[in-house]
């Protein structure tokens, strides 16, 4: 967690690199186990023993002592100038993410871990359509078509099973809650991001802490409003050791993917998803017994290859032409090569004229008495 401020954000890429490599990592890891660790801690009839948004709101307050000492100890404390308007403005997506992290917590009491992680993939679709309306940025008639790809394949794993006598059903509320999930994930991903790069050489700790005190603001009031229900079963009722992994694992997989915006982009944010998707995937058959049905697997492959798509370069595309210099070298080999079947047909009519000359030497040799 230390080194999450140690790369001087001017000078950090757009592109993903092996600076930005450990944020991404574990942002694999963190995004993986969210699902599978609210998914455990749920109670034997599929609800919540505890209140999410007490679980959230720990989280936040978090983020918030987490970023404060990083931000004493790496020394950008004396470096930092408050603004009430600059720090205004982290409240927008503050806001954003205080409805969507705890619009997770109900949407995993509907579908499945696996579910999650492939619908979430719809992140892509919201983030081309934001970046194309709202940014002015131009998409390619490929990345059109991965979105086209990615939107079927998430649709594919709600497919039913077709087989007679199935009773298997999707769960369309539990989707239609994971698509303004998406919604608002890519929403407040564009925003963070452009925030944390508006001003790249401010400590990215500052940064957060600004975000975090809105993110702690936002989720306290939400448990207030909840009907005097935290008063009444107290605020840890329900907590188990799963709950607290939720917790924990919330924190630190938000600090990382501040780290992945500030120091990377959207794109890798998308990458890391993608890579998360499958090996959430392959944990849930492990521990839950979920069947590894044909949709899952369609699903899975049509969604990852429609973000590897999406982000191709376009000079990735086709086989880029022989530059100058390797035509030059291919010609000298060709020519070389013509050189050396010349030169062996020498020596072969060499060596048969030798053959022709000695028997003729014989023949005149046996003539004489």
């Amino acid at each position: 967690a230390a080194t999450l401020g140690g790369a001087d954000a001017a000078d950090a890429p757009r592109r993903p690199g092996v600076k930005q490599l450990p944020y991404i990592l574990l942002g694999v890891v963190l995004m993986t186990v969210q699902p599978i660790f609210v998914t455990l801690s749920r109670n034997a009839q599929g609800g919540l023993d505890y209140n999410p948004v007490t679980s959230v709101l720990l989280s936040e307050l978090a983020k918030l002592l987490i970023s404060a000492t990083l931000l004493q100890t790496s020394g950008d404390l004396p470096s930092v100038k408050p603004e009430a308007r600059e720090a205004l403005r982290f409240s927008a997506p503050a806001i954003i993410y205080f409805l969507n992290n705890n619009l997770v917590f109900f949407i995993l009491t509907h579908i499945s871990a696996t579910t999650f992680q492939l619908m979430s993939q719809l992140k892509t679709v919201f983030t081309a359509l934001l970046f194309r309306f709202f940014l002015t940025r131009k998409l390619t008639v490929m990345q059109y078509l991965s979105i086209l790809q990615l939107a079927l394949g998430a649709a594919t794993s709600h497919i039913p099973r077709c087989f007679a006598g199935s009773s298997q059903s999707p769960d369309w509320t539990g989707s239609a809650m994971m698509v303004c999930s998406c919604f608002f994930s890519a929403t407040g991903g564009l925003y963070s991001e452009r925030l944390l790069k508006d001003k790249a050489k401010d400590s990215i700790h500052w940064q957060n802490c600004q975000m975090y005190f809105w993110g702690v603001l936002f989720n306290f009031a939400g448990a207030l409003l909840q009907e005097g229900s935290i008063f009444e079963r107290g605020f840890f009722s329900g907590y188990n050791a799963w709950t607290w992994a939720v917790v924990v694992n919330s924190a630190l997989n938000g600090l990382a993917i501040s780290a992945i915006l500030k120091y990377a982009d959207n794109i890798a944010r998308i990458f890391a998803h993608a890579a998360s998707m499958v090996l959430t995937m392959l944990i849930s058959i492990a521990l839950f017994d979920e069947v590894m049905t044909p949709q899952v697997v369609i699903a899975v492959v049509a969604v990852g290859t429609s973000t590897l798509q999406y982000n191709l370069k376009p000079e990735h595309l086709f086989e880029a032409p022989p530059t100058p210099a390797v035509l030059g070298a291919a010609a000298g080999k060709v020519e070389s090569h013509a050189e050396s079947e010349e030169d062996a047909l020498l020596a072969e009519e060499d060596e048969e004229d030798e053959e022709q000359g000695g028997a003729v030497h014989a023949k005149l040799i046996r003539s004489f008495p």
